[in-house]
């Protein structure tokens, strides 16, 4: 019985695809995933292609499953890195197959830190990338902001919980305006962007964030 591979394919920009992500592609019976991830190794994969989103999902898992049964070489293909902010994706993915294994890509968060020179011993991560409650993260975040001896680095929640509520839900909670953020845009992309401004001027920034967005909060210098 074949592993399913389940692959970090980078930020976006096919560049910082690892030498052995790629040579997993190339390999590969098929290839499924989003439609972002994909796009990202489309000039990689020679095999079947199977685009997966949120309605079909169910039924992509369990064909890719049945397909690895047969010993067919199966790639599922992930933005940034599966270890990321994806441990709800490769639980729906075990739940069809158990037998897997996680190739490593580099994460857009890697990318942030590199550009603020902001080391990651100095620092959490904190992913609001799931459905359900996100209760505990937030007290989590408020823990480590109000503490102030760890930057602490965030993915948004892409339709309900981005960099402007997060400011807001901070400062209603008691968190000083005056703490320095930085948000980092479609990393590694034509239309990148970065923005450094306090928590205060982030809670009324006019702006729609992409899904593809990281929040820094500075730690208490």
């Amino acid at each position: 019985m074949n592993e399913i591979y389940i692959l970090g394919v980078g930020p976006g920009d096919p560049d910082f695809i690892t030498i052995y992500g790629k040579n997993i592609l190339n390999d590969a019976d098929c290839v499924a995933g989003f439609n972002s991830a994909i796009n990202v190794v489309e000039k990689y994969i020679k095999g079947q292609k199977i685009i997966i989103d949120y309605k079909n999902e169910r039924e992509m898992l369990k064909f890719i499953s049945e397909e690895a049964r047969k010993g067919i070489k199966c790639v599922i293909v992930c933005y940034g890195d599966p270890n990321f902010s994806d441990i709800q994706f490769i639980q729906k993915i075990k739940s069809f197959y158990n037998n897997i294994k996680i190739i490593p890509g580099i994460s857009s968060i890697q990318i942030a830190l590199s550009k603020s020179e902001i080391p990651f011993e100095e620092s959490v991560f904190i992913t609001f990338h799931k459905s359900g409650s996100l209760e505990y993260e937030k007290e989590e975040l408020l823990k480590y902001v109000r503490e102030g001896n760890r930057n602490v680095i965030l993915l948004p929640r892409p339709w309900d919980f981005m960099p402007k509520e997060i400011a807001e839900y901070l400062i209603l909670n008691g968190i000083s305006g005056d703490i320095e953020t930085i948000i980092y845009e479609n990393l590694t992309l034509k239309d990148e962007k970065t923005y450094n401004m306090y928590l205060r001027d982030l809670r009324i920034m006019d702006k729609k964030f992409s899904d593809l967005t990281i929040l820094i909060i500075k730690r208490k210098n």
